[in-house]
């Protein structure tokens, strides 16, 4: 990686069999959506390095999905920006949050 590309970590959070897997596979690995299927759970974090729109350089940190993970990480944290979809309550995934 060249030392003037931009870097930027990037957590992919949530619960456990929520696609979060999926869609950084399809995203950045060129996965049609039925190979997603094959993909097993993710266990603690899988960590990856992309290159994205030329000069970005994203650390993905493709987090599982287990309770006890997510509680550990969140009251670690000092800075959390929480996203949500309406798959369940944001107040679920970041209960733990100051």
């Amino acid at each position: 990686m060249s030392s003037t590309a931009m870097k930027k970590k990037v957590l992919l959070m949530g619960k456990s069999g929520s696609g979060k897997t999926s869609m950084r596979s399809i995203i950045f690995a060129n996965y049609i959506a039925r190979d997603t299927r094959r993909l097993g759970a993710t266990i603690d974090v899988e960590h990856s390095h992309v290159r994205f729109l030329g000069n970005l350089v994203l650390n993905l940190w493709d987090c599982g999905g287990q309770d006890t993970f997510m509680e550990n990480y969140f009251t670690s944290q000092r800075d959390n920006i929480c996203y949500g979809d309406h798959v369940g309550p944001l107040h679920t995934l970041c209960s733990h949050t100051h």
